[in-house]
């Protein structure tokens, strides 16, 4: 058997011949029953999935193919899609698309607390953390660089001025008193 006949590494997908049409099931182990069939529509692959290049496109009814090649080609498609998606989620913490703006970002949270904020970069998330002169720390995740600057400016921000204007309350209620 040529390689693209055969299934992916540790890819279970049981092929059913159904009046001379092969239906690709995606299982997580061999002998699995069927539970659920939403992945098995042509609108789930064309909502979820990345589309073909070429060729007719298929919108409705069941996934089926006219011949056994066509449907192990889906597998290998569908495999190839699964590990883009995790390869593209993994890069987007590694990039930073507006450099100038998370800058003036870091500047003003720097301004706001004295500190400079710190960046600490995982497998499928960005964390930004700063901690102010009092002690307070803030921080937040993200999936990317940018999102992460822009969510902790947001939050010292907001922190900052929730903290000011308690003091200020407290303030205006011993007046009162």
């Amino acid at each position: 058997m040529r390689k693209r006949e055969l299934l992916p590494d540790n890819y279970h997908m049981a092929i059913v011949e159904i009046h001379q049409r092969f239906y690709p099931v995606l299982t997580s182990k061999d002998g699995q029953e069927l539970t659920s069939f939403t992945e098995l529509f042509w609108s789930t692959e064309n909502s979820h999935g990345i589309p073909t290049a070429l060729g007719p496109r298929h919108t409705t009814g069941l996934i089926s193919f006219p011949t056994y090649a066509d449907a192990i080609n889906f597998c290998h498609r569908k495999r190839e899609a699964s590990k883009l998606c995790v390869q593209w989620e993994a890069e987007a913490t590694r990039c930073e698309v507006y450099p100038e703006r998370n800058a003036w970002y870091a500047d003003e949270i720097q301004a706001l607390t004295g500190e400079a904020p710190r960046i600490r970069r995982f497998s499928f998330e960005v964390q930004a953390i700063v901690t102010c002169k009092d002690g307070i720390v803030y921080g937040v995740d993200a999936l990317t660089i940018d999102e992460a600057m822009i969510r902790l400016y947001e939050s010292v921000a907001h922190g900052l001025s929730s903290e000011h204007t308690g003091e200020h309350q407290v303030m205006l209620l011993e007046a009162l008193f």
